[in-house]
C-alpha cells in the first residue's frame, strides 16, 4: 500500500486512504495535470506538518472540477487557507526537507484522528 492521507471528494465526502505518493496525485488530478501542495499546518521539529494537494487547474477548469465546499471548511478549520476549492483535495503530512522542500508523508495516528473529528463536527452542521 503507501503512506495514509485523507481525500475529500465533493460527491462523496472524506477518506482515510493508503498510497502511494504518485498515486495520490493521480487521485487529485484524474485529468493528468500537476497536483500542487500548500501547508495546512506547519511542521516543528521532528514532529511533521499536514499539507493539501489539489489540481493546478482545478479553479479555471470548473465544468471537470465540481467546488468542494467540504474541503473548504475542513482545510480552514484545520488552520490551512481560508479559500475556495474545488474537485477532490487531499490532505498529507510533511516534513521540512534539508533544502527547505517538503518532504511529503502519510498522516499519523493522531493527525488521522484530528482530521476525522473535525470533518465529523463540519458535517453534522452541514
Amino acid at each position: 500500500m503507501g503512506p495514509r492521507y485523507a481525500m475529500v471528494r465533493p460527491e462523496t465526502g472524506m477518506t482515510i486512504r493508503e498510497a502511494a505518493l504518485e498515486e495520490l496525485r493521480r487521485e487529485v488530478d484524474p485529468y493528468g495535470g500537476k497536483a500542487s501542495d500548500f501547508v495546512i499546518h506547519h511542521a516543528s521539529g521532528s514532529i511533521a506538518g499536514m499539507r493539501g494537494l489539489a489540481a493546478d487547474t482545478a479553479g479555471l477548469a470548473k465544468d471537470k472540477y465540481p467546488p468542494n465546499r467540504l474541503a473548504s471548511r475542513l482545510i480552514g478549520a484545520l488552520g490551512g487557507p481560508d479559500r475556495y476549492w474545488f474537485g477532490g483535495v487531499a490532505i498529507c503530512g510533511y516534513h521540512p526537507g534539508n533544502e527547505g522542500e517538503p518532504l511529503l508523508c502519510g498522516l499519523s495516528d493522531s493527525q488521522c484522528h484530528l482530521i476525522t473529528q473535525v470533518y465529523s463536527a463540519l458535517y453534522e452542521e452541514a
